[in-house]
């Protein structure tokens, strides 16, 4: 806990290197929708960028002024945004790889797969188990999935961008294992999330770094839709 201009922060190593996160995020997502490239990757990326951004910031608001946590119904409410925000990215994610990994499937298909994706996600991290370990748990697979189609596209084309935007889901998969670990620097001054947010952060310069440089399969833009 800190005073800053007459205002209590507790657990300032989270709530400040979530702020940081939430900046990082929100830069690299504004560059990547004006980015010149591929329209639909780059803003897939922007995305991302941006709803890891949005739960980071949240997150930051939450971490500093609710120490609660959600067991106080403020707390929650102020947990509520961090949780959404994941499921977007969550999301974006899902519909690349599909897009990537089974590009013959239709359009209403991926759709739907996206949005009950999307839905049963929200309704068990808000109304069933709100905690960090759930959003965990729904997110992984997404990753997964993205990560498994991007080393697939960096092998086939040996294109740098996909291979760093491996390496940056690689990173990212790695701050959540030492998050759930609890791998701390220092568990009062540096804890385990402050770690997962420094990482975190690492992994999203590579993903930006990898999203200006990867080209889309023609094949991915491809929209594949019911007959009649």
């Amino acid at each position: 806990m800190t005073e800053l201009l007459g205002v209590t922060v507790h657990d300032p190593d989270v709530a400040f290197t979530d702020l940081g996160l939430a900046l990082l995020g929100g830069y690299l997502g504004w560059r990547l929708w004006h980015a010149p490239g591929p329209r639909m990757l780059l803003r897939t990326g922007a995305v991302l960028m941006g709803g890891l951004g949005s739960a980071a910031l949240w997150g930051a608001v939450f971490h500093a002024f609710f120490p609660g946590g959600t067991a106080t119904l403020p707390g929650f409410l102020a947990w509520v945004p961090v949780a959404l925000s994941i499921v977007v990215a969550a999301s974006a994610m899902l519909e690349l790889s599909l897009r990537l990994l089974l590009p013959r499937i239709q359009f209403s298909a991926r759709r739907s797969i996206v949005a009950t994706y999307a839905a049963s996600f929200a309704v068990v991290v808000l109304l069933v188990h709100e905690s960090f370990s759930s959003i965990v748990y729904f997110y992984t697979p997404a990753l997964i999935l993205l990560l498994i189609a991007a080393a697939k596209q960096a092998i086939r084309s040996r294109d740098t961008g996909w291979t760093l935007i491996a390496i940056g889901l690689i990173m990212s998969a790695g701050a959540a294992m030492l998050q759930q670990a609890r791998v701390a620097v220092h568990p009062v001054y540096f804890d385990h999330n402050a770690v997962y947010h420094v990482v975190q952060g690492i992994a999203l310069v590579f993903l930006y770094l990898g999203w200006r440089r990867a080209p889309l399969p023609p094949y991915a833009t491809a929209t594949i839709r019911t007959p009649g």
